[in-house]
């Protein structure tokens, strides 16, 4: 019989998912000021040109619009509309959420109503449906990876591979979607890469471990993990005191092999090259979590409308 230690300590650190009230509200404020400056335009340095079609139109009054999905998805970017009405002035709009972040919806579904002066509606519309098609789409893709991996108890992990300045955003996505987030920068966790250890000349399995072993004695709280190419290294890593071991571009069967030396020592990571085709394959060989960014770059924007009531 196979002797398999308990979980990593550390483990619960990968079990980690975002959640809104953990977001910078300043951050994202931000963001917003700038996407209201792209659509609604300026001149000189403060004065804002405003939506011209409108205001040709000479719309004006209350209405109520629905924000309505189009087709199935993993809903996310509700939390959103209050602090777009805020950033481009529309100060009459309230937003009526029929569906949170996280929810399935299917075609026809009503996601939020939208009431208020209808020049105010129309003028944040856009931008509404823009972040909520990306960010649905992104939690949707997650969602059926999470579904793949789950029966073979393997968690789903994002990356850094996110659209500058929406990462917080798109890791907040992912985690409606199912997953769990992976670091949020270069901050907040150590992850020796292959080209880390190639700047610092580690060659060996014996430099490995000593390169290793050097880290963790000088960082003994933060969450150290290695990120290996091949079998062989795991061994070195693991000595040297690797909470987790990245398995870079390791193929099923190098994956059972790593598992069956860790036993469990350390979290075990696979990554790289891994999409929706050969998910199942991965799942399978049975690590910790598998990592991919597809979710967020291989994603597409679904199908959100904003019909008048």
């Amino acid at each position: 019989m196979t002797f398999v230690s308990a979980l990593p300590s550390c483990m619960d650190r990968f079990r980690n998912r975002i959640t809104w009230d953990e977001i910078d509200r300043d951050f994202i404020q931000s963001h917003l000021h700038l996407c209201q400056g792209e659509d609604l335009g300026r001149k000189g340095t403060d004065k804002r040109c405003g939506d011209l079609t409108t205001e040709s139109c000479r719309i004006s009054g209350h209405g109520e619009a629905r924000i309505v999905a189009r087709e199935k998805m993993i809903v996310c970017g509700t939390k959103l509309i209050p602090m777009i009405a805020s950033e481009f002035g529309a100060t009459s709009v309230r937003a009526c959420k029929e569906k949170e972040d996280g929810q399935e919806l299917e075609p026809g579904d009503c996601v939020a109503i939208l009431e208020g002066l209808q020049a105010e509606i129309l003028m944040m519309e856009r931008t509404v449906l823009n972040f909520m098609q990306r960010l649905s789409g992104v939690a949707t893709c997650a969602h059926r990876f999470k579904r793949t991996l789950e029966p073979h108890g393997v968690g789903l992990l994002d990356t850094r591979k996110t659209t500058p300045g929406m990462r917080i955003l798109e890791k907040y996505a992912s985690a409606c979607g199912g997953s769990y987030n992976h670091r949020m920068g270069l901050y907040d966790r150590i992850l020796i890469k292959d080209n880390h250890l190639a700047a610092s000349s580690v060659d060996s399995p014996s430099k490995l471990e000593r390169f290793v072993k050097d880290i963790r004695r000088n960082q003994p709280q933060v969450l150290l993990q290695v990120e290996i190419d091949e079998v062989d290294q795991l061994r070195p890593a693991l000595e040297g005191g690797a909470d987790a071991i990245l398995l870079d571009n390791f193929s099923p069967e190098a994956i059972v092999k790593a598992t069956e030396i860790n036993l469990n020592q350390a979290v075990l990571e696979a990554s790289g090259g891994i999409n929706e085709q050969n998910l199942s394959l991965y799942a399978q060989a049975k690590p910790h979590f598998v990592s991919s960014g597809a979710p967020v770059h291989a994603s597409r924007w679904l199908d959100l409308g904003l019909d008048w009531r």
